[in-house]
């Protein structure tokens, strides 16, 4: 029997925890955050507290009370006695924090099966997060002592190589099945809005599942996912579960024009034009330093940026040396004072960013000062505070994101308005999603014909009825 249990993305966008069984094997479909019920109880200014374990995120259904997954070290601290493991593997569609960011949280010795790119984002991820919850590719037992040099009591932390595991993070590729107990699961690749996305095909004798994850049509690499579709489809699933965030809208996005608009915009402004887009969407980055070249301009990116382009490597349709690197002023600021040792200005940046700050390429605030019509610059609310050291005027701001779709977001978007409107910045918006659109959505259905369908990622149930219906008639 085929058991399938949805512990997250059921009735909200994101969030995925899917749990499949099958004659003893169990495995894990994604094990992300929920940004909905994160949202309910916690801010970027208030989160679950570390001292309390594992504790504030079940208390307030973060995360499923379940025996045999989670991390000892979380669970001694909470007092609680080692468990079993009780599942088999996670395989992980994307890198997205809705589907990905509660990794932390597993037991180290659960394989974790993904894409080359998603291994190389989780990385990045660890590399440059602030997140206290941001041990993906290894983790650092918290809650540790060990025993100094003076005899006394130390906390553990990432100098102690010891108390450092590696999660196994197996790469999956095209064409080769994986082989976990009495399933068999085949990996994918899809168009979404950024690098390494896919979807599964979940092979057992008692019927095959299809798993989307995030899906488009409109991208890049849209191919890739007219090819999930078609194999999907002589899959012949029984159940398919099918990601449905914009079920509700049958506009049909495209990438290309959203580097065609963005090009006209520049193409207009007589001052500097700033772009804010999501960091890790390689695909948009790549249309807006397309859209900064056809307009004879130098496109600059931001330190983590930075650092993800040149750690997908083949995986980035450029290279980093097609483009600039912001170096910002930091903690003291000394980069920009003439005379200081490299030492000196060392101290204001982490150990990764002190890589890019001096490169060939690298910029600083007084050289886009100095040019302004000469550049195009990636920017958003992390890294806003340096239009107080650029100073643009005439300048113009395109928003290539997604829209507000919760209290915290929106009053972001209010106080980067009052930023703009003290600087005179204009405001322009080209924008195309990373999710198929409704009536994409039903012609995949359509044509993949499960026996029985399950959304998730939506919060349109509803409009799935429909199409279970259809379903269910031509059968």
């Amino acid at each position: 029997m085929v058991l399938i249990e949805i512990l997250g993305g059921e009735g909200e966008i994101g969030g995925n925890k899917i749990l499949l069984e099958h004659k003893g094997t169990r495995i894990f479909l994604d094990f992300g955050m929920s940004f909905k019920q994160n949202g309910l109880f916690f801010s970027e200014f208030l989160n679950p507290r570390k001292c309390s374990g594992l504790g504030d995120l079940f208390e307030f259904g973060l995360l499923p009370d379940m025996e045999g997954i989670y991390r000892e070290d979380y669970l001694a601290h909470m007092g609680r006695l080692p468990e079993e493991r009780s599942v088999d593997a996670v395989f992980l569609s994307h890198a997205h924090a809705d589907h990905a960011q509660y990794i932390h949280f597993l037991r180290w010795d659960i394989p974790v099966y993904c894409t080359g790119a998603s291994k190389i984002i989780l990385g990045c991820l660890q590399d440059t997060g602030s997140n206290t919850f941001s041990d993906l590719i290894d983790v650092c037992e918290a809650f540790r002592f060990y025993t100094n040099r003076n005899g006394g009591l130390s906390r553990v932390d990432r100098k102690k190589e010891d108390y450092i595991h590696k999660r196994d993070l197996c790469v999956m590729e095209e064409n080769k099945k994986i082989s976990i107990g009495s399933i068999e699961v085949e990996m994918v690749p899809v168009d979404h809005s950024l690098p390494g996305a896919c979807g599964f095909i979940i092979y057992t004798d008692e019927g095959n599942i299809v798993y989307t994850g995030d899906i488009r049509f409109h991208g890049l690499n849209g191919h890739l996912s007219r090819r999930f579709v078609e194999k999907a489809r002589d899959a012949r699933p029984k159940w398919m579960l099918c990601e449905g965030t914009r079920i509700d809208s049958d506009h049909r996005d495209s990438e290309a024009e959203v580097q065609k608009k963005i090009s006209e915009l520049i193409s207009r402004s007589e001052g500097m034009v700033f772009v804010e887009h999501p960091i890790r969407d390689i695909d948009r980055t790549n249309s807006i330093l397309n859209a900064a070249k056809e307009n004879g301009r130098h496109f600059t990116i931001p330190l983590k940026l930075a650092h993800l382009v040149e750690s997908l490597g083949p995986h980035c349709p450029f290279c980093l040396d097609d483009v600039k690197i912001l170096a910002p002023r930091k903690k003291w600021g000394l980069i920009s004072k003439t005379g200081m040792a490299q030492e000196q200005v060392d101290q204001d940046y982490a150990k990764w960013e002190r890589d890019y700050i001096y490169r060939p390429n690298s910029i600083t605030c007084e050289d886009l000062r100095g040019s302004p019509a000469g550049y195009v610059v990636s920017m958003s609310m992390w890294e806003i505070g340096q239009l107080a050291d650029i100073k643009p005027a005439g300048a113009l701001w395109i928003k290539s994101s997604c829209e507000p779709f919760c209290e915290e977001m929106e009053l972001d978007e209010a106080r980067k308005m009052n930023w703009l409107e003290h600087f005179g910045i204009g405001h322009e918006n080209a924008h195309a999603s990373g999710h198929a659109s409704g009536e994409e959505l039903r012609e995949m259905i359509r044509d993949i014909r499960p026996e029985i369908l399950i959304p998730v990622h939506t919060e349109r149930v509803d409009m799935f009825e429909d199409l279970c219906r259809h379903i269910k008639n031509a059968d």
